[in-house]
């Protein structure tokens, strides 16, 4: 089981721009998304994140390398897995309940609350929309692995984790997965952050989250 440390930066706080946040987080260390699981071809797929808090909001980078961009999710809580999508699960302290924060590379995002996969529900879009996004899509350089580069980063408040009596991140124990997805892509797979032991794709398995330790 793998575990992350989630630093705590004193320079960040909840109101910050979020570009200053995108930028700063370049400078964190990195953490990549390449357990492939249920591979049945080689996808020419890179995709890494980075993580940190200020006590009361999880700022969260993604890096996504991938050869196709197709989005047709542009509603919240429409099911963004289909898109180019990235994910982060977690839960905290002993709860046996996880959020899943689910966004496409136009920064639509799907969150959801529950057990696993068919106890789940819906947070309403007030909500959801407390979670500050930016994101940048370019083609990727002429002699890259890829066709396309694309980033995400979100300010995601302590208050969006409506169902958990939460005060503060500091020093607090969670467990969780990051994902890199996209079902209706021409060449659809599932990366996970760490390895999930599942015959069919299947990310809401939280036997296989890993730790999460805030600072």
């Amino acid at each position: 089981m793998k575990t992350i440390f989630i630093p705590l930066i004193d320079s960040l706080s909840q109101n910050i721009n979020i570009e200053e946040v995108s930028t700063l987080m370049d400078s964190l260390p990195s953490h990549s998304i390449d357990n492939d699981p249920w591979a049945k071809l080689k996808i020419n797929c890179q995709t890494s994140f980075s993580i940190a808090h200020c006590g009361d909001t999880i700022f969260l980078k993604f890096y996504v390398n991938e050869d196709v961009i197709k989005t047709n999710m542009h509603k919240t809580n429409d099911p963004v897995y289909k898109d180019n999508c990235v994910e982060f699960f977690v839960s905290f302290g002993l709860e046996n309940e996880y959020y899943n924060i689910e966004v496409n590379c136009f920064g639509i995002c799907l969150m959801g609350y529950g057990l696993d996969r068919m106890n789940r529900m819906l947070l309403p879009e007030n909500i959801i929309e407390k979670i500050k996004r930016t994101i940048l899509i370019k083609s990727a350089d002429e002699l890259a692995a890829t066709n396309f580069e694309w980033q995400i980063t979100l300010a995601i408040p302590i208050e969006v984790f409506a169902y958990t009596n939460l005060s503060s991140f500091n020093k607090k124990q969670g467990r969780g997965n990051f994902f890199k997805c996209g079902d209706d892509l021409p060449e659809p797979h599932f990366f996970t952050w760490n390895i999930i032991q599942s015959q069919n794709p299947d990310f809401h398995l939280p036997e296989f989250f890993g730790e999460l330790q805030f600072g």
